[in-house]
C-alpha cells in the first residue's frame, strides 16, 4: 500500500478533468435554457416564499429581487468556466466559480433540486481540491504550436511523464467508493429491490424517459436487471482496490459502464452518471499509463527525461481539505445509517428528517455541500405514476389540450409537480406544503397563459397511483382535479373546484 502522498500520474487525473468539464458545460447550458421557468422571479417557483419557509436557502449568489439577466449572466459565466476546465486554462479557479454557481443554483431552486445537482456541485468542489491542469491543457500547446510542428509530440511526452501528489486524488477515490458502497448497501433495505420489482417501478415513474414502453412482458428481464444492480453496485468498490489489469477489475469496470449508461438511457438523471463514468479514469490510471507506454514504444513513464527532475510540490490546504471532506462524508453516512437503522419514512413524511439530527450534514451544508448517497432505496415509499388530462371547457363541450403545454416533463418540472401530490423531500408542515402547492399551481397556470393568452377556461386533472409489485400494469389510478382557471388577455383567474377522487385507469 503506497503512502497517502505518494505521487500519481497526472494524465488520468486530467482526463477526468476534461471529461467532467464537458459534462458541466452541458449541465449549465441546460440550466441556462431553463432559467425562465426556474430562476426568474416570475417563473414557476416563488423564491420569496421558499426563503420565508426555509431561511437557510438565502445563503448564495442569488437573492430575491434580482433581475433575470443576472441569472443568465451567471450561468453563461459558468459555461465559460466549464470551457476553461476542459482546455485546462486555470482549471481550479474556474472550478471554484462553477462550485459557487452550482451551490447557488441548487439552493435557489431547492424545490427542484435532485441527484444531478448533488453530484455536480460535489465534483466541482473536487476539481478545486485536485491537482488538475498539469497535462492535457491548451496553454502547453499555444506558445510554440505554430512555430514547432512537433509541439504536440513534445507535450505528449511531458504529459505522460508528469506526476502529482497523491493525497487529494486518493481522497477523491475514497469518496467515489463511498458513493457506490452506501448507495448499494442501502438498496438491500428495500423490499422492492430484494423482490426484483424496483427497476420496473422506477421505469414506470415520470422520471423515466419512456414510462409507457415498459409493460408486464418486461417483468422477468427487469427482475434480473434489478437483482444484478443490487449485487453489483456495492461490488463496484472493488474497482478501486483490485490489481491493475486483473480480469475481475475489467469485468467490474465494464459492468459499471453498462450500469451508468443504462441509467442515462432510461432515466432523466444523466449528469451524475456521466460524471461517475468520467471518474473511472482514476482507478484505471495504471492501465491508461501502461497503454500509453505500449502505444508509444515505452517512451512514457515516470522515468522519461522531460519531467524527471520536476519537483512534486503539494498544496497542503487543498490536501487537508480533501482528506477532511471524505472523512466527514464517511462519518455523515455512518451517522445516517445508525439513526435510520435502514428504515424509510412513510409517504408524505420528510425523507431527510431534521437537518440537525445529523450535525455533520448540517456542517457540510454551511460550506455549500448537501450530500445523501441513498439512491433509489426510497422506491418503495416514494414511487408514483401520474398521467395528466388537460381540458378546455367551452360551448358545452371539452377540448383536449396537450398536457405538456401546462405540465412540462423535464426532470425539474416533474420534481415541482410532485408537490401537487404531497410526495415531498423537504421537511415542512402541512400548511407550508399547501402554500407551496397553491403557489406552484397558480404559476403553472400563468406560464400556460403566456403561451395561450385567450385559452378560456382550463381544467387540469391528474390520474395518480402507486407502483407496487401487484400494480405494475397501473390499473388503480385515482382521478384528482388539480385546478381550474381562466385565461383572458394573458391574465389568469383561478377558479374554485372540488378535488374529486374516483377510480380511473
Amino acid at each position: 500500500m503506497p503512502p497517502l502522498a505518494a505521487p500519481v500520474p497526472a494524465l488520468p487525473l486530467d482526463m477526468f478533468r476534461a471529461l467532467a468539464g464537458g459534462v458541466l458545460l452541458v449541465y449549465f447550458i441546460q440550466v441556462l435554457r431553463q432559467a425562465r421557468d426556474f430562476s426568474d422571479p416570475d417563473g414557476l417557483i416563488d423564491h420569496r416564499l421558499c426563503i420565508r419557509l426555509f431561511p437557510p436557502l438565502r445563503f448564495g449568489l442569488f437573492q430575491p429581487g434580482m433581475s433575470g439577466w443576472l441569472f443568465r449572466a451567471t450561468y453563461l459565466g459558468a459555461c465559460l468556466a466549464a470551457v476553461c476546465v476542459v482546455v485546462g486554462y486555470h482549471p481550479r479557479p474556474a472550478a471554484a466559480f462553477l462550485f459557487a454557481a452550482a451551490v447557488s443554483t441548487y439552493r435557489w431552486n431547492a424545490l427542484a433540486a435532485y441527484l444531478d445537482d448533488c453530484i455536480v456541485h460535489l465534483l466541482c468542489l473536487w476539481l478545486v481540491l485536485l491537482p488538475v491542469g498539469t497535462t492535457l491543457n491548451l496553454p502547453d500547446l499555444l506558445p510554440s504550436g505554430a512555430a514547432n510542428p512537433g509541439a504536440l509530440a513534445t507535450a505528449n511526452s511531458q504529459w505522460h511523464a508528469a506526476t502529482v501528489p497523491g493525497t487529494a486524488p486518493r481522497a477523491f477515490v475514497a469518496n467515489l467508493a463511498l458513493i457506490y458502497l452506501v448507495a448499494g448497501l442501502y438498496k438491500f433495505s428495500s423490499p422492492m429491490w430484494r423482490g426484483g420489482s424496483a427497476m420496473h417501478a422506477a421505469l414506470k415513474m415520470p422520471i423515466a424517459r419512456t414510462p409507457h414502453f415498459w409493460t408486464l412482458r418486461h417483468r422477468a428481464p427487469l427482475r434480473l436487471v434489478t437483482w444484478a444492480a443490487l449485487i453489483l453496485e456495492p461490488l463496484f468498490v472493488l474497482i478501486f482496490v483490485l490489481p491493475a489489469g486483473s480480469a475481475a477489475k475489467w469485468a467490474l469496470v465494464a459492468a459499471a459502464a453498462v450500469f451508468h449508461l443504462g441509467i442515462i438511457a432510461t432515466l432523466k438523471i444523466p449528469y451524475s452518471n456521466a460524471l461517475m463514468l468520467a471518474a473511472l479514469a482514476l482507478p484505471l490510471a495504471p492501465e491508461i499509463m501502461s497503454g500509453g507506454a505500449a502505444a508509444f514504444g515505452g517512451a512514457f513513464g515516470p522515468g522519461a527525461p522531460a519531467l524527471a527532475a520536476m519537483p512534486l510540490v503539494g498544496n497542503a490546504p487543498a490536501e487537508v481539505a480533501a482528506v477532511a471532506l471524505v472523512a466527514l462524508l464517511a462519518i455523515m453516512s455512518i451517522w445516517q445509517a445508525a439513526r435510520s437503522w435502514l428504515r424509510l419514512p412513510r409517504p408524505g413524511q420528510p425523507y431527510s428528517g431534521s437537518g440537525w439530527a445529523n450535525p455533520i450534514r448540517s456542517f457540510l451544508w454551511l460550506f455549500g455541500l448537501f450530500q445523501s448517497y441513498r439512491l433509489f432505496d426510497w422506491v418503495d415509499a416514494r414511487n408514483y405514476h401520474a398521467r395528466y388530462e388537460v381540458r378546455r371547457l367551452h360551448s358545452g363541450r371539452n377540448e383536449s389540450v396537450e398536457p405538456r403545454e401546462l405540465f412540462p416533463d423535464s426532470m425539474r418540472h416533474l420534481l415541482l409537480q410532485s408537490y401537487f401530490f404531497g410526495n415531498v423531500w423537504l421537511q415542512m408542515e402541512p400548511a407550508s406544503l399547501d402554500l407551496i402547492r397553491q403557489s406552484l399551481l397558480a404559476r403553472h397556470a400563468r406560464r400556460f397563459a403566456r403561451a395561450h393568452p385567450d385559452a378560456g377556461e382550463i381544467e387540469a386533472v391528474a390520474v395518480v397511483q402507486r407502483i407496487t409489485p401487484d400494480n405494475l400494469d397501473l390499473t388503480r389510478g385515482e382521478e384528482r382535479v388539480l385546478m381550474r382557471f381562466t385565461c383572458s388577455g394573458g391574465d389568469v383567474v383561478m377558479r374554485p373546484h372540488r378535488r374529486i377522487r374516483r377510480h380511473a385507469v
